[in-house]
């Protein structure tokens, strides 16, 4: 009965992801473009008004192969992407317990531990959409997830293991001092290469992520963030070399390119809340 009820609970949580997932990738598009939120959706090609079952997270690209059903006109992969990204996010966050201790917790301490990651991750995915389309992070948002990070130290930590509720608590002074011991080396990078090896968005950002983690995991998130970042570099390098030859891009102009820091570190931080991954000893 437990298990039915988990991977019911699992399955809703991917939907769920799916669909705050379109919603969240259509705010990252239309922020600062003076573009309002309401209305109904259209076809960005023909201006064509889109019905509720054109807009179906994840089934309604698949079924339209990617296309618009009025003009034809290719819809942007990074739509489908951005659904099944959201998707798999939110699975991992509400099976976090299994994924770092392979127990099924379904606590109320646990369910809203699980909610309010659901609202941080929501944040994170904006900022991440945003990032790679742009290269930067909205102040913004970056105010509104400190925010909720450093109030959420005071009832949500780590037991066991597991991201959980505990209740109101004083937290340690490390894990206060993280959201500025973290930061505070990036930030000094970006002062002194007056931001040519590090945008300030990124040390913002890792204010945030020290109140979520903490010290121990907020620097393992950090160490895991620049191994994914330099795999990713490497298999982009590649690409980019291959790419050379088929196309007028230059072996400089590949090794220029401007890759956002921020995607690394929300992906990093995924993995270190829901896995408890840490590099270093108690």
């Amino acid at each position: 009965m437990l298990n039915s009820l988990y991977y019911t609970l699992l399955l809703f949580s991917a939907i769920l992801g799916a669909i705050i997932g379109s919603f969240l990738h259509v705010v990252s598009l239309r922020f600062h473009t003076g573009k309002s939120l309401g209305g109904r959706s259209h076809c960005l090609s023909c201006g064509a008004r889109l019905r509720w079952y054109e807009l179906i997270p994840l089934v309604s690209w698949i079924i339209q192969r990617g296309r618009c059903r009025h003009c034809n006109a290719k819809i942007p992969f990074d739509v489908f992407f951005a659904e099944l990204f959201s998707a798999l996010l939110f699975a991992v966050i509400f099976a976090r317990s299994f994924i770092s201790s392979h127990k099924i917790l379904l606590s109320g301490d646990y369910l809203f531990a699980t909610l309010y990651l659901f609202v941080v991750v929501s944040i994170f995915l904006i900022i991440l959409f945003y990032d790679v389309r742009h290269k930067i992070i909205p102040d913004e948002f970056n105010v509104v997830l400190a925010i909720l990070t450093f109030v959420g130290m005071f009832f949500f930590r780590f037991v066991d293991g597991v991201f959980t509720f505990v209740g109101f608590h004083i937290p340690s002074l490390s894990h206060i001092l993280a959201g500025i011991l973290i930061p505070l080396p990036f930030a000094l990078i970006w002062y002194f290469s007056k931001g040519k090896l590090i945008g300030l968005g990124d040390p913002k950002l890792m204010v945030s992520l020290g109140f979520l983690l903490g010290v121990r995991y907020g620097w393992s998130a950090i160490f895991l963030a620049f191994w994914i970042g330099t795999f990713t570099s490497f298999i982009l390098i590649g690409y980019g070399v291959i790419k050379k030859h088929l196309s007028h891009f230059s072996k400089d102009a590949i090794l220029k390119r401007e890759v956002p820091f921020a995607p690394y570190l929300i992906i990093a931080t995924i993995i270190t809340v829901a896995s408890a991954v840490s590099i270093f000893p108690l």
